[in-house]
C-alpha cells in the first residue's frame, strides 16, 4: 500500500494532478482543498495517498492530499455506507470550507449547516450524521470554527430571501455559505443576505 508520493508536479486540474515520481507518472485525484494549495507545475510536491480499488478486479485509483486531516476525513467519509471514493472526494471538497464547522454540525446533527452552508444534499447530510456521529468526535482538527451560526432558521430564511430575488437555490446557498464565514455568532437573516449580495457583485 502506498502511503505517500513525492515527485515533480507535471500538470494539475481542479480534480486531478499528474505527479512524476522517479520517471513514473501517477494520476492522482485531489479535493478542492488540496488543489488550492498546489504549487506551480514543475515544483516538488508530496501528497499523502489513499488507494481505492474498484470491485471485481477493477483498476486502482489514487487519492492525494496535502494535509493529514484531509486524508483522515476522506477515509472517514468512505467508511459511511454507500459512499465510495469519488463521492467521498466530492463531499470533502464541499466541507473543506471549514472542517471544524463540519465536525460540529455532525455532532450536533445540524442539517442546516451541512446543507445550507456546506452545500450537501439533505439525503447526504442525514447519511453522514448517522454514519459519522460515533467516529468523528475523536478527530483532531486544526483551526477555529468559521461559520458560527446557531439559528438554523436564519440560514433557511436567508437562502429563501435570495431565491425570491431571482437567484438559483444553488447560487443562494453558495452565497450564504461565503457570507457566514467570520460573521457574528448570531447573525440575522437580513445581515446574512446583505453580505451574501456582495458575493454576487464580485
Amino acid at each position: 500500500m502506498i502511503s505517500y508520493l513525492k515527485g515533480t508536479l507535471e500538470s494539475k486540474a481542479e480534480a486531478q494532478v499528474e505527479l512524476d515520481v522517479g520517471g513514473v507518472g501517477y494520476c492522482v485525484n485531489v479535493p478542492l482543498s488540496t488543489f488550492q494549495k498546489l504549487p506551480e507545475t514543475g515544483a516538488r510536491l508530496k501528497l499523502l495517498i489513499s488507494e481505492s480499488t474498484a470491485m471485481y478486479g477493477g483498476d486502482t485509483s489514487y487519492y492525494g492530499f496535502i494535509a493529514t486531516e484531509e486524508k483522515e476525513i476522506f477515509i472517514l467519509l468512505k467508511s459511511v455506507s454507500k459512499i465510495g471514493a469519488k463521492a467521498a472526494l466530492d463531499i470533502l471538497s464541499k466541507v473543506s470550507k471549514s472542517f471544524p464547522d463540519f465536525k460540529e454540525a455532525i455532532l450536533k446533527k445540524n442539517t442546516s449547516v451541512l446543507t445550507g452552508l456546506l452545500g450537501l444534499t439533505p439525503k447526504t447530510a442525514e447519511k453522514l450524521i448517522l454514519g459519522l456521529k460515533g467516529k468523528i468526535k475523536k478527530l483532531e482538527l486544526k483551526g477555529d470554527m468559521k461559520m458560527m451560526v446557531k439559528d438554523e432558521q436564519s440560514l433557511l430564511d436567508a437562502v429563501e430571501g435570495l431565491v425570491s430575488m431571482g437567484y438559483r437555490e444553488s447560487e443562494a446557498k453558495e452565497a450564504v455559505s461565503s457570507a457566514c464565514v467570520n460573521m457574528p455568532k448570531e447573525p440575522s437573516a437580513e445581515s446574512i443576505i446583505r453580505k451574501a449580495l456582495k458575493h454576487f457583485k464580485r
